[in-house]
């Protein structure tokens, strides 16, 4: 026979089992009422239990989950490494068949086309596929035999690279929306930052043979020049020039080479003050003391000296004076939209030349500071002439394959002896320093050469 109990007997005895089970230390957190999980103070004391028995913060529940976790991405980097080990061995068996080759490429410019629209990522940047793009050129490069500056090694790394890429069985599915792509841009990433210089010098390589397309006819009217004149830049009124003529001799095999002299060693705002006022006018009282027609002479102008360049022209222009034969500014300190630019043009014969480079970080960063303005020298102009071209030296990506190369090179601060050793700079860190800055008139005059030179 059942006993009839009121429901305040049963609640009484719920209230009681929770009091035992909380002084025998469970964990209350699994205790229910009416379906629900236990109440804030519950919650407390089993938390306050768990710290004595030294889990502060942590449940075993949670220790597994890590653990699970651990495993799991271990099990995935262990994926990708055997799938990229397995795609250097395929890599090693399609060098050695030109069909294969010719095959990857293919395939490797259709992933190219399917990931690379943006209707399927709204989200992605341009940037993330630069090294796929990078990729792709170089092996269409070298199937085709156009190119031959990589060694086998290199071209391994960049099949297998590209192998990986195209392969929808890799570390993640590329089908997956918007996360597919992403092992494969590591991927492509890790290997092209590996050969770094090998393809430093295929990036050289393409912009040299799209640079000799753009001054395609003018490499002959050079051959007329007979007199050259170099004009430095800021800071540059002593700096010897004798290895930049050197450099560009090759590509005015007839030429004398002059300097212009400008009072550039001082403050930014003072030297570009004297660019833009008095010193219009002492360029042309130089220019006119040359014995040499103006037909037949060239002008080089670097950073600030480009500005002085641009000045001169458009001076020569409006006063309907003979114009210059030929006239190229590098890495130009002047205003993208300065404008004078247009009226340069019509100051020279061959087309005005402006060699850009993205990577210049003097440009980037200390001219658009002082300025507020983005340079010529560093983007080019958004405006095209006929008599008038734009030329890319290098672009941000040399400047990150550089950047730890050249970041070693400063460990040799800490050798340097001396009270102020440590700050001062040797020699062979500065030259790495301002190498870096790829603003150099050295480095702009190299590219010059091999793009004018005679093969």
């Amino acid at each position: 026979m059942k006993t009839n109990r009121c429901p305040a007997f049963f609640a009484l005895t719920r209230k009681k089992k929770r009091r035992g089970r909380r002084g025998n230390g469970e964990n209350v957190l699994e205790v229910k009422e009416n379906g629900k999980k236990a109440g804030f103070g519950a919650r407390w004391g089993a938390a306050a239990n768990a710290a004595k028995e030294g889990n502060v913060g942590r449940s075993d529940n949670g220790e597994a989950n890590e653990e699970r976790a651990a495993a799991l991405n271990d099990e995935k980097k262990s994926r990708a490494t055997r799938i990229w080990e397995a795609k250097k061995g395929e890599a090693e068996n399609v060098l050695a068949d030109s069909a294969k080759a010719r095959s990857v490429v293919s395939n490797l410019k259709k992933w190219l086309e399917r990931f690379g629209k943006p209707r399927l990522f709204a989200t992605r940047t341009s940037a993330a596929f630069d090294g796929v793009k990078t990729l792709f050129r170089a092996l269409e490069a070298t199937f085709s035999g156009e190119y031959r500056g990589f060694s086998k090694k290199t071209l391994v790394a960049l099949t297998a690279a590209a192998l990986y890429c195209v392969s929808p069985l890799d570390a993640i599915f590329d089908g997956i929306p918007g996360l597919g792509f992403c092992d494969d841009i590591f991927v492509v990433s890790v290997a092209l930052r590996a050969v770094a210089a090998e393809l430093r010098t295929f990036r050289r390589w393409e912009r040299i043979k799209a640079a000799r397309e753009l001054f395609r006819g003018v490499r002959e009217r050079l051959t007329a020049i007979e007199r050259v004149v170099l004009c430095p830049g800021w800071m540059a009124a002593e700096a010897p020039v004798d290895e930049i003529v050197e450099t560009l001799r090759p590509a005015f095999p007839r030429a004398t080479f002059d300097r212009y002299r400008w009072p550039s060693n001082g403050p930014w705002n003072e030297a570009r003050d004297y660019v833009d006022g008095n010193g219009v006018d002492a360029f042309a009282q130089f220019a006119a003391t040359l014995p040499t027609e103006p037909t037949k002479i060239a002008l080089i102008g670097h950073s600030l000296g480009a500005r002085s360049t641009v000045r001169a022209l458009a001076r020569r222009t409006r006063r309907g004076e003979t114009p210059f034969g030929a006239a190229f500014l590098l890495g130009a300190a002047v205003d993208a939209d300065e404008p004078e630019l247009e009226t340069a043009t019509r100051g020279v014969l061959a087309p005005l030349g402006n060699f850009f480079a993205e990577a210049d970080r003097v440009l980037k960063y200390a001219y658009q500071t002082a300025e507020g303005k983005t340079p010529l020298g560093l983007r080019g102009s958004e405006q095209k002439w006929e008599n008038y071209v734009d030329c890319k030296v290098s672009g941000d990506e040399e400047f990150w394959l550089e950047m730890g190369e050249n970041a070693v090179s400063a460990a040799t601060l800490l050798t340097s002896k001396g009270l102020f050793g440590k700050l001062a700079l040797s020699a062979d860190v500065a030259a790495k320093a301002k190498e870096a800055s790829r603003h150099c008139f050295a480095q702009y005059a190299t590219f010059f050469r091999s793009v004018f030179e005679r093969e």
